[in-house]
């Protein structure tokens, strides 16, 4: 496994996706309907937001086997959808005037960007009609006129003063942009694997191969060029944009539209961050290494493999050649050979070899017996006495006896021993109460400070915030209840600074 594969296997991979946990749930009969309503609303360009009542009245309306779906029973299927991360909620407190009518205000729902992004996904592979992908360039030209044109506009655009017109014709151009990026991108890839599997016409009828040939490689060939053509033109394109902050202007122009016209309640630099990568995306697209460079080499290397063939195919039929004719005629001559003799020169003949003669064994020693006026493959062979291999090491003189490390050995059980134990009490010492806060805590030397610092950073890494110990026992980490608070920790060589956390043993050491 390379460097580049074992990056794939981290943290983040190995946890659970709970934002598709409703996909396979018991209920996700009730489930996938009621997401496929807030991904809907979402993509009419609503706010988004649905109350308990009206997901439940949908579901009585639409669901042929759920007639009676209370809205007590809807709104415990929207926390659990809540809880798995696909829907986010919050109060609805604008009519709220005491604090015990805020605390009993209504929750609205709305889908969350994962669990969009999946839904997106499901109607794509769900809408999935057969084709087997094309290399139509027209996507191409599609994808070239939508940046031109949202270059144009993003040139005179202030991003935060544009009027809503001006951004809903932003996210037009983008989404058009994008969209033809990625259809080019599916189908071409597709096309590709079908065609590594299809079934072309055989080389039986010549006309009919030769022309399917042809039109297939003109076809890879007007792709190959086509893109090669979008490639230098958008790199330049996407330099120009760089050097003038066209790029940063639109992610802003972007995040503005989500949160004023669509009602996303992200924090503006997470909707700004989430734009950009999606920019980045689209420029790498036609970046060195790209996308389109990888499908313009695949393309490339398709068409010189049609080539050769059809060369091949002309070839063979222009001088009545035939490989696995000759080679079934040559099988049957080999079997009619009526010694081994003729099989021999039969093979010279066909193959090229020489007359072999064959020699037992060979020997300088011998060297004195041959005639050295005719060649050694002519003479007769000769028996050589063989000799038992000796093995093992030319070198070897005596026997060295071992050493007897079982002192040094028992000392270095006890030196371990002993640094466990240690190490045992440090912790007793520190966790005296249970719980080890940061804030305010000294240590007698430096080396304690970096035990207490790795595991800190060994909890922060864990999936579940959670260490053992080496006495067994298990370490939690808490985050502070103000996360701007910040803990001073107290060594003979300083003082260090970090978040006030707190750790907790959750379990006694054994």
């Amino acid at each position: 496994m390379d460097a580049r594969e074992r990056l794939l296997v981290d943290d983040l991979l190995m946890r659970r996706v709970d934002e598709v946990s409703y996909l396979v749930a018991a209920n996700a009969a009730l489930y996938r309907p009621i997401v496929r309503l807030f991904h809907q609303r979402y993509e009419s360009g609503e706010t988004g937001w649905l109350w308990p009542g009206e997901v439940a009245a949908f579901i009585r309306q639409h669901h042929p086997h759920y007639p009676a779906y209370a809205d007590e029973e809807c709104e415990g299927h929207l926390k659990q959808l809540e809880a798995w991360g696909v829907l986010a909620s919050e109060h609805d407190v604008n009519q709220a005037r005491t604090i015990e009518e805020f605390v009993r205000a209504a929750r609205r729902y709305q889908i969350t960007e994962t669990a969009r992004v999946i839904e997106e996904m499901l109607i794509r592979l769900g809408s999935h009609d057969g084709s087997r992908g094309s290399l139509d360039t027209t996507r191409l030209t599609r994808l070239r006129d939508a940046l031109i044109e949202l270059g144009r506009v993003l040139a005179e655009l202030d991003p935060a003063h544009a009027p809503h017109e001006a951004l809903r014709q932003v996210e037009g151009l983008w989404n058009a942009a994008d969209d033809a990026r990625r259809e080019l991108r599916e189908q071409a890839l597709r096309y590709m694997r079908e065609l590594e599997h299809d079934r072309m016409p055989t080389a039986a009828d010549l006309v009919v191969f030769l022309q399917y040939k042809r039109m297939l490689r003109d076809y890879l060939d007007e792709f190959a060029l086509g893109l090669k053509d979008f490639v230098e033109r958008t790199r330049d394109l996407f330099d120009d944009w760089a050097v003038a902050g066209l790029d940063a202007r639109l992610a802003s122009a972007l995040a503005r539209n989500e949160r004023e016209r669509k009602g996303d309640l992200r924090a503006e630099e997470e909707v700004v961050a989430g734009f950009a990568g999606q920019i980045r995306s689209l420029r790498g697209f036609s970046a060195r290494g790209g996308d389109a460079e990888i499908l313009h080499a695949r393309t490339t290397a398709r068409v010189r493999a049609l080539v050769e063939q059809i060369e091949r195919v002309v070839t063979e039929r222009r001088n009545a050649l035939n490989r696995s004719r000759d080679l079934r005629l040559l099988a049957q001559a080999f079997r009619r050979a009526g010694s081994d003799d003729d099989a021999h020169r039969l093979a010279a003949a066909a193959f090229g070899w020489g007359t072999p003669r064959h020699m037992r064994a060979y020997s300088a020693d011998a060297v004195r017996d041959l005639d050295a006026e005719a060649s050694v493959w002519l003479q007769p062979p000769w028996d050589v006495e063989l000799h038992p291999r000796v093995r093992g090491n030319p070198n070897f003189r005596a026997v060295t006896p071992m050493q007897d490390r079982s002192v040094e050995r028992a000392e270095l059980r006890a030196r371990v021993l002993e640094q466990k134990r240690a190490e045992e009490r440090f912790w007793d010492s520190v966790f005296h109460d249970g719980e080890l806060v940061l804030d305010g805590l000294t240590l007698r030397s430096g080396a304690d400070r970096s035990r207490v610092v790795r595991l800190v950073r060994d909890c922060l890494r864990s999936p579940d915030r959670h260490v053992r110990l080496t006495d067994g026992s298990r370490v939690e980490i808490l985050p502070p209840e103000d996360l701007r608070s910040i803990a001073e920790i107290v060594a003979p060589d300083g003082l260090l600074y970090l978040r006030a956390f707190r750790l907790r043993r959750t379990e006694a050491a054994r």
